[in-house]
């Protein structure tokens, strides 16, 4: 069975510019969200409020599950601010687009998926998987700080040499082609989901990051489309916060409730039940199987520019309601939804992971302590270090964040249980690539790619190592009566011809850092 939702907001996304029909009937083609055990939701976006249909057949047998028409609804939360409008499309920018959205019900655990989208004279056809509801394989990967923006094609990161600290070379690739190459990678491995923790966008309230995210993550083409058939489980950054105003500084501009909504509007999230309406969809639980992951917002420690803030642009209660982000620290009602659920989690799950952007033990300029001038950071990590008791008291495996954008490895241990959490930094998705701040020590790093993963060239090319984009992949697998969460963290080597002027392809490589999770029947969680 289909139903079919027409929720308040809709989403702008990017026009692709090619003449295939697909991209003629699509602003953005299907894409799945929030995969339960009986249920998923297919998205679409057009420019015309002509309707479309949707199907959904097994995969195996060919069975009929539904079929439904949908009635697409404009929203006006997504359209071009009136800068960018001007700005970018000398006052007349595209009308904000008309959202398609299905609910496909009645499923079976576990099980494949085909569906069929016809929309006009296009016919897209993608599939999924729906959750598990017990012990099966799984795997996902995941990453941070992508901050897509126009602006990033053509520009290369600047790529610091670990041998020479005074030494900065362009990157190999620019930012665009990093990230896409990242995202190639993923759909090459199938993954069941793929978690983004936070830094999504360069700015959250500029469309033209939004269009120019989804341009990587949907494709008219299903074989080239990762969201198609991985669902994306989000979660807030500092950047997604951002209004993109240019009446000021960026990161000093906060434009209240419009880049939240433009998130709520591409994303659906379990429901926290949080009763200020504006703080659900920033923090959430998903279950898939073995495995339970829980989704933070740590963009707003409380008292405002307090040594428990991570955020001093944002105020503890805003003008809008969404500009009022949920505190995280300890009394909290996010840190008591927080609790309830790594309690049940850990009655439930084989492993337990979660995922908020600022990592708590980095080496890099986040890593300072909160407060401003030298030797401070106004958007400090350090604050959420308060959370690692909570974590490590109910067990938690492995803690996800970015941020500081490097691949880094933290270790917190607990001698008398002998619980080992770890914790990463996976801010490579496509932006930074940055280096160590001199004179942030993080007494806990296990793993920093920046040194322990020397480059290695060969005649001109580069053959291994070094900073590169990439995400960690996670894959859970039984072995006999033990379960085991195998963590990865990948990178895309970029390829050249031997001139070095045109890049021919990738190469997948693992960095020597491997996690191995264990989990045996019958142990205590």
């Amino acid at each position: 069975m289909i139903r079919l939702r027409y929720p308040q907001y809709i989403g702008l996304l990017f026009l692709l510019v090619t003449a295939s029909p697909l991209a003629a009937q699509f602003r953005v083609a299907p894409y799945v969200q929030y995969p339960r055990t009986n249920a998923i939701s297919v998205f679409w976006f057009t420019d015309t409020d002509r309707s479309g249909t949707i199907e959904c057949r097994e995969a195996e047998t060919d069975k009929l599950i539904g079929r439904g028409e949908t009635k697409p609804v404009r929203v006006t939360a997504l359209a071009y601010t009136p800068w960018e409008a001007q700005r970018f499309f000398a006052g007349d920018p595209p009308a904000p687009p008309y959202r398609h959205r299905a609910n496909i019900v009645g499923l079976s655990p576990g099980k494949s998926y085909k569906y069929k989208v016809v929309q006009g004279d296009a016919t897209f056809e993608g599939s999924f998987k729906s959750a598990p509801d017990g012990d099966t394989p799984v795997r996902f990967a995941v990453y941070a700080d992508c901050e897509t923006e126009p602006e990033s094609t053509g520009t290369p990161t600047m790529w610091p040499d670990p041998k020479d600290p005074q030494r900065r070379r362009p990157y190999l690739l620019d930012q665009t082609n990093g990230y896409a190459l990242n995202i190639d990678m993923m759909r090459r491995r199938k993954p069941d989901f793929i978690v983004i923790a936070g830094d999504i966008v360069e700015t959250g309230g500029e469309q033209r990051d939004w269009d120019e995210f989804w341009k990587h993550n949907t494709n008219p083409d299903p074989a080239r489309s990762l969201a198609a058939s991985a669902p994306i489980l989000p979660v807030l950054g500092n950047h997604d916060y951002y209004a993109g105003s240019h009446g000021g500084p960026w990161h000093q501009a906060y434009g209240g409730a419009d880049p939240v909504l433009r998130y709520r509007a591409y994303f659906l999230v379990p429901d926290n039940k949080s009763e200020h309406a504006s703080h659900r969809g920033r923090y959430y639980r998903f279950d898939y199987g073995p495995v339970t992951l829980i989704a933070i917002d740590s963009n707003n420690g409380q008292p405002h520019r307090s040594q428990r803030d991570t955020n001093f642009g944002l105020k503890e209660k805003g003008e809008g309601g969404d500009r009022d982000a949920p505190d995280f620290n300890p009394g909290s009602p996010q840190h008591r939804w927080l609790v309830d659920q790594l309690v049940d989690a850990r009655r439930k799950a084989k492993f337990v992971f979660v995922a908020f952007h600022h990592t708590p033990y980095s080496s890099g300029p986040h890593g300072r302590p909160p407060g401003e001038g030298r030797g401070y950071d106004t958007l400090s990590s350090v604050p959420t270090q308060v959370l690692t008791a909570t974590f490590m008291e109910h067990r938690v495996d492995a803690v996800f964040g970015g941020h500081d954008e490097m691949l880094e490895r933290s270790e917190i241990r607990d001698d008398k249980t002998g619980h080992v959490m770890h914790v990463y930094d996976v801010g490579i998705g496509g932006d930074g690539l940055r280096a160590p701040t001199p004179g942030v020590l993080n007494s806990r790093r296990k793993f920093l790619a920046h040194f322990d993963s020397p480059e290695r060239w060969k005649d001109g090319q580069l053959v291994s190592g070094g900073k590169h984009y990439g995400h960690v992949e996670v894959n859970v697998v039984q072995e006999a009566d033990r379960w085991k969460a195998v963590l990865t963290p990948v990178y895309a080597l970029p390829v050249f011809d031997p001139d070095r002027k045109r890049l021919t392809g990738y190469r997948r490589m693992a960095y020597d850092d491997v996690v191995t999770l264990t989990y045996q029947a019958g142990s205590k969680p």
